[in-house]
């Protein structure tokens, strides 16, 4: 089989509401698929493949919507591009920031560095100057950047809601305290902290600091810690969509974990418009639009794999929206050459799991490759002593759909298949075929 041969459907990972259509993106291809909102039929795909791919082991895309276009950056040293109905409309060079978030004004890259200790003999001794101040760099919709100077000695953290920009800050006011925790004495500068709130639907301001653009609520320096929360929060902007006047949220009920809890308000109105629930699906990513929402969801039991659309009114009907079906093959990147050393490879992964019991619960462990490059998987299959009228079946790739090597596999492979068996995070033996459940 051929490195092309293979037809690719669209596997949904993000969904936004952009230039008046529903993007449903691509897990790992630079390719969306837009829909009509009010008709919910597919209209035509995008892509961005002249953008280039991240490097090995570089994280994950960062993809965000403003109103008339999308924004892409693969890596903090590659370009960001701005992608409208038609493609890629325009590129900039980022200055090494990284994406973070859009609005009217534009797309507002960062970068967080953490400012070395110091530690001088006496408490009087100025603090070191940094080299030159902390900046945001704001990528202009018309094309061109701007640069923002912090009034700062550092930027510590930075978050973002529907309509502001927080930027936590380390500024003067400074004093030094003994440094004890350095073991050498001498004291050590500390100053005083504050968050900026930048409107994201004002102009883009030449400078910030804490004297023009205080934080005007409650708001600490730092990270949130709502990343891992999958529980129902409507102060959470990872669990919530905004339309021009509704507010959807959702979360997993804590007294039943199995049940995602979805519910939508009205700007003046406290009580939710509509309140559902979804029963054994998890949300992953979500976007409102046109009086709907969107959501990207995936099993309960299997998080992660087999992600599926789901659209909702305020009627509360809730329906999917079929997009698994949808070729991209044409669109995708191209895939390099074999590696000359696969084979050998494939045998050394191949040891390294045959036979080994990644936990007490199983047994019968056996592995072998399916598939030819570069769209080949390692097969893991073993027996389970909570599972015992089945064979449970694991597969994973070993390569990624440009054909790089994926780093690690036989470090967070058995790792994975570990923490499946002890939580016994599996589907229902149902779904089992000829004795064989697919995990």
């Amino acid at each position: 089989m051929s490195a092309g041969s293979e037809r690719r459907c669209l596997r949904p990972r993000y969904v936004f509401f952009c230039c008046g259509y529903v993007w449903v993106v691509d897990e790992t291809q630079p390719v969306a698929a837009l829909f009509d909102p009010h008709t919910e039929r597919f209209v035509r795909l995008v892509s961005w493949t002249d953008l280039p791919a991240a490097p090995p082991g570089a994280r994950p895309p960062e993809i965000v919507a403003g109103p008339s276009e999308m924004w892409v950056q693969n890596h903090p040293d590659g370009p960001l591009v701005r992608v409208g109905v038609d493609g890629i409309v325009g590129a900039e060079y980022t200055e090494g920031h990284r994406l973070l978030c859009a609005g009217p004004g534009g797309a507002w890259c960062v970068t967080v560095a953490r400012r070395r200790p110091d530690i001088a003999p006496t408490p009087d001794v100025p603090p070191r100057r940094p080299v030159r101040p902390p900046v945001l760099l704001v990528a202009l919709p018309g094309g061109g950047t701007r640069r923002v100077v912090v009034d700062a000695a550092a930027i510590v953290s930075v978050e973002f809601d529907e309509s502001s920009l927080f930027v936590g800050i380390e500024h003067n006011p400074w004093v030094r305290v003994p440094a004890a925790s350095t073991g050498r004495g001498g004291f050590e500068v500390h100053y005083r902290t504050s968050v900026l709130q930048i409107p994201l639907t004002g102009p883009v301001p030449e400078r910030i600091g804490p004297g023009t653009h205080p934080c005007t609520g409650d708001r600490q320096v730092g990270y949130t810690n709502e990343y891992a929360d999958v529980s129902y929060n409507e102060t959470h902007r990872r669990k919530r969509a905004v339309d021009t006047d509704l507010r959807w949220h959702w979360g997993t009920d804590p007294t039943r974990p199995a049940v995602t809890i979805v519910r939508a308000y009205r700007s003046d109105v406290a009580a939710p418009v509509t309140a559902f629930d979804l029963p054994g699906v998890r949300v992953s990513h979500g976007a409102a639009g046109t009086g709907r929402l969107w959501l990207i969801t995936t099993s309960h039991t299997r998080a992660g794999a087999g992600r599926s659309m789901l659209t909702a009114g305020v009627d509360g009907v809730v329906h999917p929206l079929s997009v698994e079906g949808i070729d991209i093959t044409e669109r995708c990147r191209p895939v390099g050459p074999e590696p000359l050393d696969h084979g050998s490879y494939v045998a050394y992964v191949l040891r390294g799991l045959d036979g080994v019991r990644f936990s007490d619960t199983v047994d019968e462990v056996t592995a072998a490759c399916v598939g030819r490059w570069p769209h080949v998987r390692i097969e893991i299959r073993f027996r389970h002593r909570d599972y015992p009228d089945v064979t449970l079946a694991a597969q994973r790739r070993l390569y990624d759909e440009q054909g790089i090597r994926l780093d690690g596999f036989l470090t967070y492979v058995p790792v994975e298949l570990m923490e499946q068996a002890d939580t016994r995070a599996y589907p229902p033996v149902s779904d089992a075929v000829d004795g064989v459940l697919d995990v």
